[in-house]
């Protein structure tokens, strides 16, 4: 009923509005074409004035350009047509007679309709003070002269010899915009192109070129200012809108003739006359179509009395099936009060545990009705002998609960609910654990009756159950959760045991590899220095014998020639001393991966940091690609008091992992950045190490444990240095250092990735 009722409603509004729309389009284009018409009668009547002064500035007379010839023939036409003061005959240095006092003492050349005329436009000008007629605002209409001996193409070529003005009075072009109108309360006004009036009722608001006045573009009143707008950009419509706290209607166009803008103003009710009759009939259906409303919601009350038991035990059977599906606690409750404040149409419906050693009620879960405050926590009634409360709510008395909650706020001590007797009933919730609950449903309405009671009452069996069920599966629950974490402790455990002795056996056959390779290699180092000198001995000799000797028998000189000797002389001390770097980059590879291998002495040695690290990226210098840029900022660093191969191995796990954030990168520049530098801190100083770079960023969500045993690490396959928690601990407990994070990098390196990640080692120095 309620949706066909809500259909219906919505269909009639959109039919009224839709009725309503159309009259009132109607009315505005009646309006907008009343509008054009008068507007067109304004253009013809410029447009007459401007066919007038071309003419004159095309006879005889005034193609001389001399006022004695001219004046007689021009003071004739100002009495022939009335509709101008007086007519200007003016020079092309803008000095110029007039029918009015002749020769005129001052210059027009700054004029704009001087302008347009002389550029060849038959102009009507924006009003302006008359410089002959004193205080007197006038509306300039200037027109070329053009030599008798000009044709219409050389008018493009040449200049006009002078300019005929004719001037209408401003009251003139008044009294022209006054007969446009639309029933009573109208008026119209004119603006020019800069949205400043020209014509308008207020005459306060009107403004000329000699006289500006504020323009309608720049009103504190919005709504005129946006209708100013739209004729300045010269647009034609008719809107709605509120000017001087009147709704009105504004119907504006553009004049063809001038530069200016016309606006009719309308009031709303003259426009939407013809809405009455239809706003009668509307209000009539929408009474007849009320009653018929009412009917209907009588007859299916009716109808639904008779059905509400039905509907109600449904609905119980409903709840009481989710209440025993839930498995949370919380979710079980919350349920099970707002299906009851639903199901019952309550104000309150509260689930809360019974507390007999202070006689409180703790309000855990609620039901509100809407713009009803919360009123959860710790309610209790003052004095009384203890078990009084559960007394009186077994007895449905009417209570007054106060807020008994620790600490409570100034706004809260003042908290407070009444069960008032006959609008409440209060039901116990017994539990296996013995704990006592009470499911409290409350309504401003007479309440409690045997019926409801009776939902109550099996809805409280039910919930008694599901409570049961949830503390149960909260127990199993917390038992695997422990045993889980048993579990993966046991797998961290294992893990750390099996990758600790993996990298020992690693460093111990890396140190005897590394000096199985030393002695041959040293060997190789060592005989390549005279196998280089014996070479360099037998060039000289094989030139000194060219030189004495320059002619060869045919056999000997066909092998020099088939051999190429020259060539061989060039590239054979090459050659040596590429095997000679090759060997030197080999000994120096060796040697790094011996003092990265080998054990720590149980004793602390000092070490050069940046030795150390140099090591550790010729070790891995394989992994970084040519893609790859390793920035070194290195400072002079003292030696430094320290187990060496700890931390070299975590210098290596650091680089390691910045060369593998580095591979989410493809279309931008890969950086490694390395400082070293001293620094200076309120315990002492220290040797601040950062190895930072521009690839992925670590999630914010482990970020704070990631130097956690259970933090984000690597997995074991593609982890080939030691876990981030083992660094920390060989930084802050092994050598009283910090080691820290920053993702994403605030420094000078940009990550195109929108993050990167910068690892920081502070060590003291001591």
């Amino acid at each position: 009923m309620g949706v066909t009722i809500l259909a219906a409603s919505i269909t009639g509004c959109i039919s009224y509005q839709s009725v309503r729309r159309l009259i009132i389009t109607k009315s505005e284009r009646n309006a907008l074409l009343e509008v054009r018409e008068r507007a067109n009668n304004i253009d013809r009547w410029l447009g007459t004035r401007k066919a007038e002064i071309e003419i004159l500035a095309n006879t005889t007379p005034v193609r001389s350009m001399n006022w004695s010839v001219a004046a007689p023939y021009l003071k004739s036409q100002v009495n022939r047509l009335q509709e101008f003061q007086h007519f200007a005959l003016i020079d092309p240095d803008g000095s110029y007679f007039t029918t009015k006092v002749g020769r005129a003492l001052i210059n027009v050349s700054d004029r704009q309709h001087f302008k347009k005329a002389m550029a060849g436009e038959v102009y009507v000008s924006d009003p302006t003070i008359s410089r002959t007629l004193k205080g007197q605002s006038i509306v300039p209409i200037s027109a070329p002269v053009w030599s008798s001996s000009a044709n219409s193409l050389d008018k493009k070529a040449q200049k006009p010899i002078g300019v005929m003005n004719g001037v209408i009075s401003i009251d003139r072009i008044a009294e022209v915009v006054g007969k446009l109108e639309y029933g009573a309360g109208t008026y119209a006004f004119v603006l020019n192109s800069q949205g400043v009036p020209i014509v308008h009722p207020d005459a306060r608001l009107m403004g000329n070129i000699d006289k500006p006045a504020p323009s309608l573009l720049e009103s504190a009143d919005a709504n005129l200012a946006n209708v100013a707008r739209e004729m300045v950009y010269q647009k034609t419509g008719i809107s709605l809108t509120k000017i001087n706290d009147a709704r009105v209607y504004v119907a504006y166009l553009p004049l063809e003739q001038a530069e200016w803008s016309i606006a009719l103003v309308i009031p709303r009710d003259n426009l939407e006359k013809e809405l009455f009759p239809f706003k009668i009939l509307a209000v009539t259906a929408g009474v007849l179509a009320a009653a018929a409303i009412f009917a209907a919601i009588v007859g299916l009350k009716l109808f639904a009395l008779n059905s509400i038991r039905t509907r109600t035990e449904a609905l119980l059977h409903r709840l009481t099936g989710r209440i025993r599906a839930c498995l949370g606690l919380d979710r079980i409750l919350q349920t099970t009060v707002d299906e009851l404040g639903t199901l019952l149409k309550l104000d309150r419906a509260i689930f809360a545990w019974y507390d007999p050693r202070q006689d409180s009620l703790e309000f855990g879960w609620e039901y509100c009705r809407e713009g009803l405050p919360a009123r959860l926590g710790i309610f209790g009634v003052p004095g009384g002998p203890s078990g009084d409360l559960a007394a009186r709510l077994h007895r449905c008395e009417t209570i007054l609960l106060q807020t008994a909650t620790p600490n409570a706020t100034s706004s809260e001590e003042h908290a407070y609910i009444e069960l008032t007797n006959s609008h409440y009933a209060a039901v116990p919730v017994l539990t296996q654990n013995h704990r006592l609950g009470y499911l409290l449903a409350c309504a401003n309405r007479q309440f409690a009756t045997p019926d409801e009671v009776e939902v109550l009452e099996a809805i409280a069996d039910s919930l008694a159950i599901a409570i049961s069920q949830s503390q149960l599966h909260g127990q199993i629950q917390e038992e695997l959760k422990l045993l889980e974490e048993v579990l993966a402790q046991l797998r961290r455990t294992e893990e750390h045991l099996v990758q600790s002795e993996r990298m020992t056996i690693v460093g111990q056959l890396a140190a005897e590899v590394a000096h199985e390779i030393n002695n041959p290699i040293n060997f190789i180092y060592g005989r390549l220095i005279h196998v280089n000198d014996y070479i360099k001995d037998l060039l000289n000799i094989i030139r000194l014998y060219r030189e004495q000797y320059p002619d060869h028998v045919p056999a000997i000189a066909k092998e020099i020639e088939a051999c190429d000797l020259d060539f061989i002389s060039e590239e054979l001390p090459q050659i040596l001393n590429l095997l000679k770097i090759g060997a030197d980059r080999i000994r120096q590879i060796v040697l790094a991966l011996r003092k990265f291998s080998l054990p720590d002495e149980p004793n602390k040695e000092h070490a050069n940091l940046n030795e150390s690290i140099d090591n550790i990226l010729l070790l891995l210098e394989g992994r970084l690609e040519q893609k790859i840029l390793v920035v070194k900022e290195y400072h002079n660093l003292p030696p430094i008091l320290c187990y060496p191969g700890q931390l070299s191995q975590v210098f290596a796990s650091l680089l390691s992992n910045a060369i593998d954030a580095l591979k989410s990168i493809e279309n931008s520049a890969q950086i490694i950045t390395i400082k070293t530098d001293i620094v200076e801190d309120s315990p002492g100083r220290f040797i601040a190490v950062s190895i930072a770079h521009n690839g992925s960023r670590i999630p914010p969500e482990i970020k704070h444990r990631i130097f956690d045993k259970s933090g984000h690490n690597k997995s074991s396959q593609n982890f080939t240095g030691l876990e981030l928690s083992v660094c920390y601990k060989i930084i802050v407990e092994w050598h009283g250092g910090s080691l820290t994070v920053e993702s994403p990098v605030q420094s000078q390196i940009k990550s195109q990735t929108g993050g990167g990640a910068e690892f920081k080692v502070k060590l003291p120095i001591f």
